[in-house]
């Protein structure tokens, strides 16, 4: 493994655990991570036993894009508009490599989409009534993860979209605390 890949082995293990708390408390459901590696990014198992793979990526905009929207329009977060499309991309581009990679190692797989240029204040507005747009994968569960408040919170809000028995927006544990700082 390069330098790079190890690196970005790390990173992912850091954001691994503000997700697994996260999901703990949404859904009272302990995940324990037993392998890390790539395609999934980690195989864990739910406490009854079962394995469950579990892919992390980010929802973000281009750099070039960043870069222009920001000194240009002053735009420092991307848009409802552009994390949907976004987020249909991903999906559809994990889905393929569920497909073809993942399901080799694990039977089961769960994607969190981590929102790291925005929030979910706007978004799961946007989301209201699109219940029945993420069904059409093989993904067990399918979460948005908030980690843009990750750095003045220390935690992350989540909002479920597959499946329908998950659908919703979970908040902090404590949302009126102040940030760190």
């Amino acid at each position: 493994m390069s330098d790079q890949e190890t690196g970005k082995k790390q990173v992912e293990s850091i954001e691994l655990d503000p997700f697994l708390e996260a999901y703990e408390v949404a859904t009272g459901t302990h995940l324990s991570v037993v392998e890390g590696g790539e395609n999934p990014d980690f195989i864990c198992l739910h406490r009854d036993g079962i394995p469950i793979g579990l892919e992390l990526t980010k929802i973000t905009r281009r750099r070039d894009i960043v870069y222009s929207e920001r000194i240009l329009g002053r735009k420092e977060h991307m848009s409802s508009d552009q994390a949907l499309t976004e987020i249909f991309s991903r999906i559809e581009w994990k889905e393929q490599a569920r497909k073809t990679r993942y399901t080799a190692r694990v039977a089961l797989s769960m994607l969190v989409l981590q929102l790291v240029d925005g929030s979910l204040d706007d978004l799961r507005y946007v989301l209201q009534g699109l219940q029945n747009q993420f069904g059409d994968h093989g993904f067990a569960e399918i979460w948005l993860a908030d980690y843009s408040g990750q750095d003045a919170y220390n935690d992350i809000e989540l909002l479920g979209l597959h499946p329908q028995s998950r659908w919703g927006y979970y908040q902090r544990v404590w949302p009126d605390r102040k940030p760190y700082g």
